[in-house]
């Protein structure tokens, strides 16, 4: 499984006598924050200038096997070097340059940039930016996430392994899934794309960057709504020709209008987790497929519990038929972690 690094105290200028520090307080964990890196890795964290993104000090420090945080540190500074700066704290392992996208060459620890802070005193939000490279782009793909407790409102594996998968897919590299494909090769018809369960909604802004005609609709919880905001505002600086937005919907609710429309794509990514809640889901794909007969469905996921196995019954029973492909994610000890992609369409 990939590993994320996290602040658990976010970084903020602090006074010390005549001098000033960069101070934060980081832990290396899994998606749902239930597990820790246990192996000992070397991280570098670097001040980067807001305005600039010029890196103006650099440090490295070790992640000691076993550990639950760490302390990081930088400086010291003069106090007139920072009174004026808006700073942000990258933390990354010492030996990557960056977070590739690219199955084969995703890092086992996943870098975090804080949200800008200062001047003077002020400590960032609580907020970390991801930047994923996705191979033959030039701007990485970023994504805000927050430092809580909610794991509604950070990236799942499963989601990156989405990612990983669809430019193959798009690039042509994947033909596994041939009407998959077919659907989403370059100079295809306008398409409209919907994500449930969209959470920071890292999956449907990446078709959105590879796909230059379509409209992506990303759906979930109202929870989720300011930092799914704050990442379409982040992608809509950068990318003009297609259109993401945000709508809420629960699975348990009468579908809103979305569903009257015809719609040629839907993304689940780690959904199936919660066996309470896949009646609902199968329920809103049922409705999706009425409106759309010829609509498919990519399914990411990672399984973490027995009751999973539900969801396919469920899927079955309603008359659902998938193919099936894997993508692989580093783990600890250079091992892998398998992450499922299934493709369903109705029978």
């Amino acid at each position: 499984m990939v590993y994320y690094i996290r602040f658990l105290k976010t970084p903020r200028f602090q006074k010390q006598k005549q001098s000033a520090y960069i101070s934060a307080l980081i832990c290396i964990s899994t998606d749902l924050g239930d597990d820790f890196l246990a192996e000992e890795v070397d991280l570098t964290a670097s001040w980067v200038q807001h305005s600039s993104h010029k890196v103006r000090a650099q440090t490295t420090f070790r992640w000691q096997a076993g550990s639950r945080q760490s302390a990081v540190s930088l400086g010291p500074f003069s106090l007139s070097a920072v009174t004026a700066q808006t700073a942000v704290l990258k933390i990354q392992l010492a030996d990557v340059e960056r977070d590739t996208l690219e199955e084969g060459s995703i890092p086992l620890v996943i870098s975090a940039n804080s949200a800008p802070f200062g001047p003077q005193w002020e400590p960032a939000e609580p907020l970390i930016r991801r930047d994923l490279c996705i191979p033959g782009h030039l701007r990485p793909l970023s994504i805000w996430e927050e430092t809580g407790n909610s794991i509604a409102r950070h990236i799942w594996d499963a989601a990156l392994a989405a990612v990983v998968f669809l430019d193959r897919v798009v690039s042509g590299s994947e033909t596994t899934m041939s009407g998959l494909t077919k659907l989403l090769a370059p100079g295809t018809a306008s398409l409209r794309v919907v994500e449930l369960g969209a959470g920071c909604g890292i999956v449907g802004i990446a078709v959105a960057t590879m796909h230059k005609n379509c409209e992506v609709i990303l759906t979930d919880l109202p929870e989720v709504s300011d930092i799914v905001s704050r990442n379409i505002k982040e992608a809509s600086s950068q990318h003009t020709s297609t259109s993401v937005t945000f709508q809420t919907l629960d699975w348990d609710e009468p579908t809103p209008a979305l569903v009257g429309e015809t719609t040629d794509l839907i993304l689940v990514s780690d959904c199936t987790y919660n066996a309470d809640s896949l009646p609902a889901l199968v329920s809103v794909l049922g409705r999706f497929v009425q409106e759309s007969p010829e609509l498919l469905i990519l399914v990411a996921l990672k399984r973490r519990h027995e009751s999973e196995a539900v969801f396919f019954d469920l899927m079955r029973t309603a008359g659902f038929h998938s193919s099936h492909v894997a993508v692989n994610l580093p783990a600890q000890w250079d091992q892998m972690d398998q992450i499922e992609m299934y493709c369903y369409q109705k029978a």
